[in-house]
């Protein structure tokens, strides 16, 4: 029967308190010992039973104040007592037991000190339910009649270990609503067995009452799935402890702790081995799992510990759970021995704990064959209604969201239909183990890769490649995927060199679109058809020259309708003048079709003064014999009669498009004669020194007379004529000299393999770096001359060829520090990032890398030597600077728009443009201009402009868009803010046609 005492109003009890109160004056019933480890309520239930009182009239005396009851709570028979000191006093005083005695017996003695309703007088407090009441469960009934001499029922405070009474068999089973059951275990020995496995754990373990906690979760997991026909153990172990009037169903939820015990503390062993842990971690391979069949080892030896050869093959696939969040906290923290790593290891999160009997089971309830009361199973404890709405809420525009993408890797920043779905999932991806089962089952019947252990950039892109190989058949990597884009072709040939090292299941997926290791290691990387690109440059070109005319004029960073045509330009006149690859005879006719003097053997700054003078002299008759006065622009005068000046000197073609202007030959000799001349003044006559004042201030005025004595000579007397030296070979008295030169010289190469030495290099005492540095210097100045090199230095080349090389000797020296790496046998994989480019040879490795294009054919030779050939430093600086690719997305973007004016949330073949372009507009503003910068700037002038980008964009969208009304308001208004936008505001809209002035 269940006693309840309430106490919501005060109640006098004079007939108990009468009764009770001489009884704690006398002791008449002598001394009555608590048991160790017992309850304090169900000490005060013994000791009434030696007074022969009930419970209630014990606790109306004890907390009795002036004939009122200060007592708060209700009476169950799992019910705990608080007392504070006067009625623990008092109960000490009944029971004839000092108080510090019963201090270390009852663990609830002293845990608490409530508060009454009055102002004085003793105290008592009533409370129930585990989550407030340490884990307790009734003692042994043999043990209490041992150490008590009566049969009578005893409650005590229980640890995990203690549930088993070793002496007596019994499993000592909590009961909410009850005061427990003991169960005996004359026919489940094993659980005995494994409480003195236990004890063992926990002795010689510090991590074995947690890791006994992380085990139960995992057995109570198993417990509530429904049991596989291979399960023979617990259905066995539930039926030999079930009591005979018990119901099976009601024993199945009360027994959950005693049927998974063994189990439990086998895996709690397992889980708390160190070799086991650190076996997990190298079974990762650095990789978070995503399912626990990429952990065969830790499975295998579950199963044979658990002796369940099963049981591998049904947690292969789970992906969720105490069990997964164990090995996934395992990897993440590499098996650390930091405080604070093992704590995480061992957390146990409140939705894998297990639910308590008290929501399951109904109370008081025995299982004495009796119908049961109506139960209300109570939600999940630790996650609100609120919650639970929210995430339904959440699922509902996920599951739209995956019927119109066919996934659920949602960039963080979207926001479809209004509902954050981006931040949504990426707060579950980081919180999964913290999930509820149903949700997460939710998300993975959903959509299975949820929640990948990679980066949903990874996993859009994979189903961006997934859509060309169901359309077209599978991928040809061998052919460099010719069915996809440039970039996405671009990305599959980075996973195919990064698959060794790629997660298990990135392997997998990558198989699924024909891309398995053997296709990965043929794969070839994906080149731009320069084909393509050539006819886009070409069509720009072509625009630009009806407009102006010629393609002199484009400058290298002129931009065209947001192409970069100047750079493109001097990409084909680079070209069209290299040795290496010639252009090909059609694209050059091309270019010449549009402009015949696109790429004069000339300078060019010499053919944009020739369009310019020829504009200026159109429909005006050139006057040679006054200097060309009679144009109105002066510098084309002037030019023009620089060209007569040295018109011998021209080109033969040159001549030929003068003559275009009517200078010819007779004309240019006509200017020269007419020229105007200056007469020489004569030299000044030698002034005397003047000291003082009047000599200074003269001199000051004029600085063209020439003062001292031997000044004054020198200007007097004629220049005596120099024969002009030669340096074709040495004099006879400086040949030792450079015999011991290169000698040493010879004895340098032989022992480095090389002639960069610094300047300060001294071999064997002789300055050999300053010598080389004179030499070259000399031949540098000679070649700077047009003169033809000394002869003798040709004997400094047969020592090394490259001992003067056109480049600098910082670089040679780098090369051959790589050479000597290389020779040395140390790892040299350009392409793989080895050396380090945190490394100073791996830096110079990654800056070679980056300017092979630019680099001097000689250079590129070298770099080829080491292994270096244009795919390794492509693959290179791609790893290395992966900004390389957010600059590509760019430029297809510019050439699809025309500018770099994204908004903030703008993708591009799934990568974020627009976040990415706001932060390289934050750093350049803050740092300067970086290499992504410059590359941005070469694709749009005006990609971070001084002013706001809102204007920028509505620019952008005016000058596409010009006849409509929204941009009619919108020019009005700058209309009236002219005076203050910015002048090269001014100067778009001008340049636009979008106003005029």
């Amino acid at each position: 029967m269940t006693h309840q005492l309430r106490t919501t109003a005060p109640s006098r009890t004079p007939a108990a308190s009468g009764a009770v109160v001489p009884a704690i004056g006398c002791g008449a019933a002598g001394r009555v010992a608590p048991l160790q480890g017992e309850r304090t309520l169900s000490f005060l239930t013994r000791l009434v039973g030696r007074y022969h009182l009930t419970i209630r009239d014990l606790l109306a005396a004890v907390t009795d104040v002036g004939g009122l009851q200060s007592l708060t709570g209700m009476l169950y028979p799992d019910s705990e007592i608080h007392l504070n000191a006067q009625a623990r006093a008092r109960i000490a005083t009944l029971c004839r037991v000092p108080p510090r005695v019963l201090g270390r017996a009852l663990p609830a003695w002293t845990r608490e000190e409530p508060c009454g309703k009055y102002r004085a007088g003793p105290v008592g407090r009533l409370m129930r339910g585990e989550e407030t009441v340490a884990a307790w469960g009734p003692a042994c009934p043999a043990c209490t009649v041992a150490r008590t001499g009566r049969r009578v029922p005893a409650r005590r405070y229980l640890a995990p270990e203690d549930r088993v009474c070793t002496r007596h068999l019994y499993w000592l089973l909590y009961l909410p609503g009850t005061s427990g059951l003991p169960v005996p275990l004359g026919r489940c020995l094993e659980v005995v067995g494994a409480q003195r496995r236990h004890v063992r754990l926990l002795r010689r373990s510090p991590t074995g009452a947690r890791a006994f906690e992380v085990a139960r979760a995992v057995t109570n997991s198993w417990w509530d799935q429904p049991w596989p026909v291979e399960e023979r153990a617990w259905p066995a172990r539930l039926e030999a402890t079930r009591p005979d009037d018990a119901d099976p169903g009601w024993w199945k939820v009360a027994a959950r702790g005693l049927i998974t015990y063994p189990e439990t503390v086998v895996l709690a062993c397992l889980l708390a081995c160190r070799p086991l842990q650190q076996r997990t971690v190298a079974a990762s391979r650095g990789h978070l799992p995503y399912r626990l069949g990429e952990l065969p080892a830790l499975l295998a030896e579950l199963a044979h510990e658990l002796q369940r050869p099963w049981l591998a093959r049904r947690l292969a696939a789970v992906t969720h759970g105490p069990l997964f969040t164990w090995a996934h906290s395992c990897v993440k923290i590499r098996a650390s021995s930091e405080a604070t790593a093992q704590k995480r290891l061992w957390r146990v999160h409140s939705a894998h704990r297990p639910r308590p009997l008290s929501d399951l089971l109904p109370q008081g309830s025995t299982g004495d064959g009796e119908q049961p009361a109506p139960h209300v199973i109570k939600r999940l404890r630790g996650h609100s209604l609120q919650a639970e709405q929210a995430f339904q809420k959440g699922l509902a525009q996920a599951h739209a969201y995956h019927q119109r993408h066919g996934h659920l890797a949602v960039p963080k920043e979207d926001i479809p239909h209004g509902y954050p779905l981006g931040q949504w999932i990426a707060n579950l991806r980081t919180s999964h183990a913290r999930m509820p089962a149903h949700q997460a089952a939710a998300l993975h019947a959903l959509y299975p890769w949820w929640n990948a252990p990679w980066s949903t950039l990874w996993q859009r892109t994979w189903h961006q490649a997934r859509d060309p190989a169901e359309a077209h058949g599978p991928l040809q990597p061998s052919h460099g995927f010719p069915t996809t884009s440039y970039s996405l072709g671009e990305w599959l040939y980075l996973q195919c060199t990064r698959c060794p090292g790629l997660h298990p299941e990135q392997q997998h997926l990558l198989t699924q679109i024909g891309i398995d290791p053997a296709a990965a290691a043929a794969a070839r990387p994906r080149r731009r058809s320069y084909a393509e690109r050539f006819q886009v440059g070409l069509a720009h070109a072509r625009a630009f020259a009806d407009v102006h005319g010629n393609l002199a004029v484009v400058t290298h960073t002129a931009v065209h309708d947001g192409y970069p045509l100047g750079q493109w330009l001097a990409n084909q006149r680079n070209h069209r003048r290299s040795n290496r690859q010639p252009m090909p005879a059609d694209r050059a006719q091309a270019l010449k079709d549009i402009d015949p003097w696109w790429n004069p053997p000339w300078h060019l700054r010499w053919q944009r003064h020739y369009y310019r003078a020829r504009d200026a002299a159109a429909g005006h008759p050139l006057q040679a014999e006054n200097g060309f006065n009679d144009l109105d622009d002066s510098g084309a005068a002037d030019w023009l009669w620089r060209q007569c000046s040295k018109y011998d000197e021209l080109h033969p073609e040159q001549r030929q498009l003068l003559t275009a202007l009517d200078i010819t030959t007779e004309v240019a000799r006509s200017a020269r004669e007419h020229a105007p001349t200056t007469p020489a003044r004569p030299a000044a006559a030698p002034a005397p020194a003047v000291e003082g004042k009047a000599g200074h201030a003269r001199r000051a005025a004029d600085p063209a007379t020439t003062t001292g004595p031997r000044r004054a000579r020198r200007a007097a007397e004629p220049k005596r004529p120099r024969e002009p030296g030669s340096r074709l070979g040495h004099r006879p008295d400086l040949r030792p000299g450079f015999e011991t030169a290169l000698a040493h010289a010879r004895a340098w190469h032989a022992e480095h393999d090389h002639l960069a030495a610094p300047r300060d290099t001294l071999h064997d005492g002789y300055p050999l770096g300053m010598w080389l540095f004179s030499q070259r210097n000399r031949a540098k100045q000679r070649a700077r001359a047009g003169m033809p090199p000394s002869p003798h230095l040709t004997e400094i080349a047969a020592i090394d060829p490259w001992w003067n090389p056109p480049w600098d000797l910082h670089w040679q020296r780098n090369y051959y520090r790589a050479r000597d790496h290389i020779a040395a046998g140390e790892p040299f994989d350009p392409a793989a990032l080895v050396p380090s480019p945190g490394t100073v040879l791996g830096s110079w490795i990654t800056r070679a890398c980056m300017q092979y294009p630019q680099l001097h054919p000689g250079q590129q030779h070298l770099l080829t030597l080491i292994g270096i050939t244009p795919e390794v430093a492509h693959a290179r600086t791609r790893r290395a600077h992966p900004w390389r690719t957010a600059v590509e997305h760019a430029q297809t973007w510019a050439e699809t728009h025309g500018h770099l004016a994204v908004p903030r949330d703008t993708t591009q073949d799934g990568f974020p443009l627009g976040r990415w372009l706001n932060k390289q507009r934050y750093r350049t503003r803050k740092t300067g201009f970086t290499p992504a910068a410059r590359a941005l700037t070469a694709i749009d002038p005006w990609w971070n402009p001084p002013w706001g980008m809102v204007w920028q964009r509505a620019y952008q969208r005016v000058r596409t868009h010009p006849h409509t009304p929204a941009t009619r308001r919108w020019l009005t208004r700058q209309r009236r803010s002219w005076p203050l936008l910015h002048p090269d505001q001014q100067h778009l809209l001008i340049a636009a046609d979008l106003i005029s002035v």
